[in-house]
């Protein structure tokens, strides 16, 4: 299934995630699940909107819908940065790809990049990643963004940490570049390359 267009109908939304076009329509006349009418009083929902109502119920996104155009990798080892961004555009090379050496350098890279998806090393000077993804989830700008996690020290702990800070899978270094686009929903980009 392609990824959706930005803005889906209520059936659209209703078929994406296997609920009822009822409950979709109650959600957004309940004010759960923002949406504006058409001219033509039909509602759309735009994707982002969908996302975040999906993630603050706790119910799962679909990998269609969260597609994944714009990755921002943060880590404060810049060979890793360069060796990871390499090989990533080698197996995924429609994925736009960036790098920030510290989470200050990425936070300002997301307001102007605007990534799906962020990959960020756990430790770093200053903000630590898992402060990072707590960031990230409080801010409602933010907050739709698909956060995986990377350690080369990775404990259960620290996996913890990250899944409470809303991180939505913690990887091991080195980084596995199949693993990763498979978890971001990009395993057809693997294939094809």
């Amino acid at each position: 299934m392609d990824a959706p267009t930005d803005y889906l109908s209520s059936h659209a939304v209703a078929k994406l995630i296997n609920a009822s076009p009822s409950a979709v329509l109650n959600w957004i006349d309940n004010g759960l699940l923002a949406a504006y009418r058409t001219p033509g009083g039909h509602r759309r929902v735009e994707r982002g909107a969908l996302i975040r109502f999906l993630r603050d119920h706790d119910m799962p996104v679909p990998l269609s819908l969260a597609g994944v155009a714009r990755l921002l990798i943060i880590d404060d080892d810049t060979t890793f940065l360069r060796n990871a961004k390499r090989l990533i555009k080698r197996h995924a090379p429609k994925l736009t790809v960036e790098t920030a050496e510290s989470s200050m350098d990425a936070l300002l890279k997301i307001g102007l990049f605007r990534p799906d998806a962020v990959l960020v090393d756990a430790y770093m000077p200053g903000v630590n990643g898992v402060d990072l993804c707590k960031r990230l989830q409080a801010s409602p700008e933010t907050k739709s963004i698909m956060i995986v996690a990377l350690s080369g020290r990775l404990t259960r702990q620290l996996e913890a940490s990250f899944a409470d800070a809303g991180a939505m899978a913690v990887l091991s270094k080195p980084l596995d570049t199949h693993l990763l686009l498979e978890t971001l929903g990009l395993a057809s980009a693997v294939a094809t390359a």
